[in-house]
């Protein structure tokens, strides 16, 4: 059983704790620090949690062999490094880091430390998602050319002002759209250059982009297009195309195929947990039982990605990814 203690207990943060605690063979949250202690009080006594006053108390406590970042987006970054400093195990909940250089700096410490570090994203473990990667592995879709991601959801109108999931900085142009892009990277390889159009203000009170569109030119030379949407109704949906088929996923478990020949394969595949399934994956890493399904290399260049997109839709043009 791995103990884990957890930096933050907003609604993601008290989501992954609910995911596994009494339920996990592998891994429970025995310690957590909150900005928001009076809060996070009852939820940690109802939980069998210690609550400390602050990150450093909780990285000071031997009896915890991995964290968990969860706090606000620009503290995920700082808060993983302190704790790979520290020898603690690390799951940073995406976004890893807001810039390149956090994230360059965030795989340095774990590479110094020999401690894992993993970028937390629930989607990573969806069925569909495991579906995709089978066909692709097998050959189904041949070589791949193509790759088409929307994130849309209503999340942004319901922002309020001030806060810091309303800054800018902390969710650039496109960023919203980052689920899709981790997978892209995964199947496709690393990207090469980005060019995005983002609108602001159009349905927003808040200065966050309504919707961005960004064209991507990976460096295996296939190309690809992103949309990140927060005003609109949800549709999640990734399209990967190849010279012998294409397969589309959407939500959790819908799962499309169609190949050169034959009719189109339509499957409904059973959902699961995907948050316990990320937080037994991260144990399973943290114990030597097998690595995370994501690569460190993978989420750092996420990061760069998303710096490129936010430099691009400012700019207006093309730009090259760091």
């Amino acid at each position: 059983m791995l103990d884990v203690g957890i930096i933050g207990l907003g609604g993601w943060g008290r989501r992954l704790v609910e995911s596994v605690q009494g339920k996990s063979g592998k891994v429970r949250f025995t310690v957590a620090a909150s900005g928001s202690s009076g809060k996070a009080a009852p939820f940690c006594e109802a939980h069998g949690i210690k609550l400390y006053p602050d990150v450093t108390a909780l990285l000071a406590d031997p009896s915890i062999a991995a964290v968990v970042s969860a706090g606000p987006g620009a503290l995920h970054a700082p808060h993983s490094l302190k704790a790979l400093q520290a020898g603690k195990h690390v799951l940073a909940v995406k976004a890893m880091a807001t810039t390149k250089a956090e994230a360059d700096a965030l795989a340095a410490a774990s590479a110094k430390s020999g401690k894992v570090l993993a970028m937390g994203f629930n989607r990573c473990f969806y069925p569909n998602v495991a579906e995709l990667r089978k066909r692709v592995k097998a050959g189904a879709l041949g070589t791949l050319v193509h790759a088409e991601g929307n994130f849309c959801v209503d999340r942004y109108r319901k922002v309020q002002a001030g806060t810091w999931k309303a800054d800018p900085e902390q969710a650039p142009p496109g960023s919203l759209a980052d689920h899709p892009l981790y997978l892209m990277i995964e199947l496709l390889g690393p990207i090469a250059e980005v060019h995005a159009a983002a609108t602001t203000q159009i349905a927003l009170h808040i200065p966050l982009a309504d919707v961005t569109a960004v064209l991507l030119k990976f460096k295996g030379g296939q190309t690809g297009t992103l949309q990140a949407n927060g005003v609109t109704p949800e549709l999640t949906r990734l399209h990967v195309f190849g010279s012998a088929g294409w397969a589309e996923i959407r939500e959790q478990d819908y799962f499309l195929y169609k190949g050169l020949k034959g009719e189109p394969e339509s499957l409904k595949l059973a959902e699961l947990d995907a948050e316990r399934a990320e937080m037994e994956a991260f144990a399973d890493a943290a114990t030597g039982a097998a690595p995370f399904p994501y690569s460190v290399e993978s989420a750092v260049h996420a990061i760069a990605v998303i710096e490129a997109m936010a430099k691009s839709a400012k700019s207006g043009k093309p730009e090259p990814v760091a």
